[in-house]
């Protein structure tokens, strides 16, 4: 499967899968670089996410730090959950549901 990413004003949609092999379609990641403010990223419509995936993330939420972005991720999936609480990272991630 693959992963695609749409934009709609601040919103950022998410579907497919978010792992090792998809995010090199999405490297380097220059969605943020065209926003500011507060940016939501929707992950309701994915349905794998592994470490790597998780590894993108943090590496999202740091980088948007550096633009002064903050992020708010929303509908996250039970696995990505489950794989931030195993890596005791659930703290770093600005979850909201």
């Amino acid at each position: 499967m693959a992963l695609a990413i749409s934009q709609t004003d601040q919103t950022l949609f998410f579907s497919g899968e978010l792992d090792r092999d998809t995010l090199m379609m999405h490297s380097p990641f220059t969605l943020l670089n065209k926003l500011q403010g507060k940016v939501i990223f929707d992950f309701s419509a994915l349905t794998n996410v592994d470490s790597a995936g998780l590894a993108w993330l943090i590496q999202q939420i740091a980088r948007a730090k550096t633009l002064k972005i903050q992020i708010e991720i929303i509908k996250v999936p039970a696995q990505l959950l489950s794989l931030a609480k195993v890596s005791a990272v659930t703290d770093i991630l600005p979850i909201t549901n």
